[in-house]
C-alpha cells in the first residue's frame, strides 16, 4: 500500500490491477482486492464487449484481444465503483472509464472516453 501522488489516492497493485482509495483502507482490504481481481478477470470478456462499440466508433475496428492489450492496466477505484484506463494505447490523450454497480462486474454503465 502506498500513496500515489499522481492519482492523489492510496494504491495497491495486485495481479496486474491497481486498486485505489481516497482514504487508507481498513484491515481486510487484501481480501476485497483478491475477490475483485478474480471477478474482473472472469468478466473481462464481457467488459470488452461493453466498451467495444464506443472504442470502434472513435478509434476503428479492433479484435477483443487487441482491445485487451491496448487498454493497459486498469485502476479500480474501490470508493466510487469506477474502472479507469489511464495507460491505454489507442492514443495518448484519452482516459477510458466505466462504472460497475457491484463487485461482480455484471452491471456496467456509463462508459466514457474523456480527453
Amino acid at each position: 500500500m502506498e500513496f500515489n501522488e499522481e492519482l492523489e489516492q492510496f494504491t495497491f497493485e495486485y495481479n496486474g490491477l491497481i486498486f485505489a482509495w481516497d482514504e487508507e483502507p481498513e484491515e481486510g482490504y487484501r481480501e476485497q482486492v483478491k475477490a475483485i481481481s478474480e471477478k474482473y478477470g472472469r468478466h473481462l470478456n464481457s467488459i470488452i464487449r461493453f466498451m467495444a462499440p464506443d472504442i470502434t466508433k472513435v478509434f476503428g475496428s479492433f479484435s477483443p484481444d487487441e482491445i485487451k492489450e491496448k487498454l493497459g492496466r486498469p485502476v479500480i477505484d474501490c470508493d466510487n465503483g469506477q474502472v479507469n484506463y489511464f495507460e491505454q494505447s489507442f492514443d495518448n490523450t484519452h482516459i477510458f472509464t466505466f462504472e460497475f454497480l457491484d463487485d461482480e462486474f455484471e452491471h456496467l454503465q456509463y462508459f466514457s472516453i474523456d480527453g
